[in-house]
């Protein structure tokens, strides 16, 4: 991976506010989740839980950490570019789609290999099968993500499809349906129709990305200020009216929220981040042409996924380290000298997560190479067993209530991961090659 040589190839004409959208929506979600981690110790007993939880004022707080729309956004963009390009290259659609499937799944591969392997060793060590559910359900979790936006990547050949003979109205489509999904939950009490959300608002996000690229010329700054002003209002409006929940992340224990499944408040603060980066687009761009800032966005671009995938672990390992020692918590969440150790504790993540960057970084960039043209039935069989299996992972976890491995779903993820070549190569690719939108 030669960073520099990354940096000094990077075309004059690319749109670097994208990747910086990439990489300051997966950093904000990595120190969200660290800084809502409350852990301390209670006679003698360790205490785990979310500041949301300790404090409702902090829920308005998931309005600035609350950035996956971000990444469905920019993503949308680079997908539109990637394949556009791919074809006029005369690439086919399913060569495209494992192409953008293999960048993603094979720093994933390790990652489960790694996870799998512990849950087999805490086993066979004895210890409580409620421990290793609990720990192994935890680490996992970020996966949902993956998931969805591996479905929103198979559907790009279609999708793009309907952008391109519907606009703007797609969207229009999407939010619309949203908002007839919420109403049909609520007006029957049936919390499974939410679950068709997790297309409508995703994907609708992801259309917006479309827009972005596929202008023909970029909105006058009144445009952008009034479009951001009228999503701020319906933002205001849903939540603070009462429609919907404040925080745009789940909270433990609450029986109403916004992100399982997603409701169109997502959409609203969705609307209101495409806005703000148009806004600052302009300023973005210039300062990203100085060598030192884009540096740090194409070395966080070089291991964003590792980052997103093992920043929990972290997390896991600096508390149970913590806990065995007998050191760092035994002061209570929320007090002020709480807060005036989160820097402390912000850097001691870090440094817990930099050997995995580390260790674990390289595979990023070990993507197999597409070398024949796939066979469709198969990539189509490969795609679905990926997204399916990984989904079951996220909502089941790796292992039953039993502490028994989950070797079905095992099984369904590593099938779909070999049809698809997700699996890391022996060598590493281009990272310039490979980083490019």
């Amino acid at each position: 991976m030669d960073i520099r040589s990354a940096v000094q190839a990077t075309p004059d004409d690319r749109n670097r506010t994208v990747d910086l959208a990439r990489a300051v929506s997966i950093s904000l979600v990595v120190l969200g989740h660290w800084l809502a981690a409350a852990v301390w110790v209670d006679d003698g007993a360790l205490r785990f839980t979310n500041i949301l939880e300790l404090a409702s004022w902090t829920t308005w707080l998931t309005w600035i950490v609350q950035v996956i729309p971000v990444f469905f956004i920019a993503g949308g963009y680079a997908n539109l570019r990637s394949f556009r390009s791919a074809e006029a290259r005369g690439v086919q659609p399913a060569a495209w789609i494992v192409v953008r499937f293999r960048r993603l799944l094979t720093p994933v591969v390790p990652f489960l290999l790694t996870w799998l392997a512990l849950v087999l060793a805490t086993q066979a060590a004895g210890i409580d099968p409620a421990l290793v559910r609990s720990g192994s359900l935890a680490a996992v979790t970020p996966l949902w993500f993956l998931a969805v936006y591996l479905l929103v990547i198979a559907a790009v050949p279609v999708t793009l499809r309907v952008w391109e003979r519907l606009g703007w109205w797609s969207i229009v489509a999407g939010t619309t349906a949203a908002v007839v999904v919420d109403a049909a939950r609520a007006a029957t009490g049936q919390d499974w129709i939410g679950w068709s959300n997790y297309v409508f608002v995703w994907f609708t996000a992801h259309q917006l990305g479309y827009r972005w690229a596929d202008e023909e010329r970029r909105p006058s700054p009144r445009a952008i200020g009034v479009g951001a002003a009228i999503a701020a209002v319906v933002l205001v409006a849903s939540t603070v009216g009462g429609v919907y929940p404040i925080s745009m992340v789940g909270i433990p224990g609450a029986t109403r929220n916004n992100t399982l499944p997603p409701t169109a408040a997502l959409l609203a603060l969705t609307a209101v981040q495409y806005f703000a980066i148009r806004a600052v687009e302009p300023v973005a761009n210039r300062f990203l042409r100085r060598t030192g800032p884009w540096t740090v966005v194409v070395s966080i671009q070089a291991v964003i996924m590792t980052l997103y995938l093992w920043h929990l672990t972290a997390l896991a390992l600096v508390v149970l380290a913590g806990y065995g020692l007998g050191v760092g918590f035994g002061i209570e969440p929320l007090s002020a000298a709480w807060w005036w150790t989160r820097p402390l504790w912000l850097v001691v993540l870090g440094a817990a997560t930099w050997p995995l960057l580390w260790i674990f970084g390289r595979f990023e960039h070990r993507v197999r190479p597409v070398v024949t043209s796939p066979t469709p039935w198969l990539t189509a069989i490969g795609v679905a067993a990926t997204i399916v299996g990984i989904a079951f992972l996220v909502v089941r976890g790796i292992v039953d209530t039993g502490g028994q491995v989950r070797w079905e779903l095992v099984a369904l993820v590593a099938g779909g991961v070999v049809l698809v070549g997700g699996f890391p190569a022996r060598e590493p690719s281009s990272f310039t090659r490979s980083s490019r939108t």
